[in-house]
């Protein structure tokens, strides 16, 4: 079985001890593993020690992302590339024989920069401004991952993209790696962990919906911030036949307590 997980930055912060000792388990049981990570919380950190101030913007839909100048995308890579190597090292600790690559390595998600993005403003308008150093995936090196996992890796991936025009480092979000490394593995499980039990409504978590229903979760007004992009993320990849989990991930045993019923799951069909 192939399992692409996504381990969110609240993930992280709040403590990936039990993430990593499960690993060994599932690779253990014959399981093949690819990770996604993201930590945006450390990238604001360190921008803050440097005197700099991060910069958010949110789109029509009301997805909020980071605004990525060129200082903000060296202090990005330096900050993703050490939560990266954080990771490995960890699950090297316990036995994983874990591989920390960006997104540049190997031409592993190649991306388009945005020439310019349509924004809220603070006003509540529609803006226009320069797409800055964000890019969207354009394609994975499926073969590359692929090669990894035969070899015996655990691929741990920081989400920097590879500029197709050139070659340069881009700001991509997790989640969005998550699916596009998705569709071309077509894994058993996607699961995106996060530090709820899944998508909450009325303080309830939805359990279970179909890629139609996830599209009609993604406009509920509770659905706010970061989870707007995971419930459109599990949309777009059961649309495309990817069983996707939202889930705890730091609860006990998160990836197994994930496809054993915990969370929100999105069905494909």
């Amino acid at each position: 079985m192939l399992i692409i997980i996504k381990v969110g930055g609240s993930v992280i912060r709040k403590g990936i001890d039990n993430f990593i000792k499960e690993v060994p388990e599932l690779i253990n049981n014959g399981h093949k593993v690819v990770i996604i990570h993201g930590g945006g919380y450390f990238i604001n950190e360190l921008m803050e020690r440097m005197g700099l101030k991060p910069r958010f913007v949110t789109s029509p839909s009301g997805v909020t992302s980071r605004y990525t100048d060129l200082e903000t995308l060296r202090v990005y890579v330096m900050g993703m590339m050490y939560l990266n190597k954080e990771l490995v090292s960890r699950l090297q600790g316990v036995g994983v024989n874990a591989i920390g690559l960006s997104g540049v390595d190997g031409g592993l998600l190649r991306a388009r920069r945005r020439e310019s993005m349509i924004i809220i403003d603070e006003r509540g308008r529609e803006r226009v401004v320069d797409g800055g150093y964000t890019g969207k995936i354009e394609s994975a090196n499926r073969d590359f991952i692929m090669r990894m996992l035969e070899e015996g890796f655990t691929p741990v991936i920081a989400p920097i993209a590879m500029d197709i025009k050139t070659g340069g480092a881009l700001n991509v979000d997790g989640d969005q790696a998550l699916e596009v490394l998705s569709t071309s593995l077509m894994p058993n499980f996607a699961v995106i962990l996060t530090d709820v039990d899944g998508v909450l409504v009325n303080g309830k978590v939805i359990n279970r919906v179909s890629a139609v229903e996830a599209r009609e979760l993604f406009k509920n007004p509770e659905v706010r911030g970061g989870m707007k992009r995971k419930v459109y993320t599990a949309a777009q990849l059961a649309s495309r036949g990817v069983y996707s989990i939202i889930s705890n991930g730091v609860v006990d045993r998160p990836i197994t307590s994930a496809i054993n019923g915990l969370g929100t799951h999105v069905v494909p069909g």
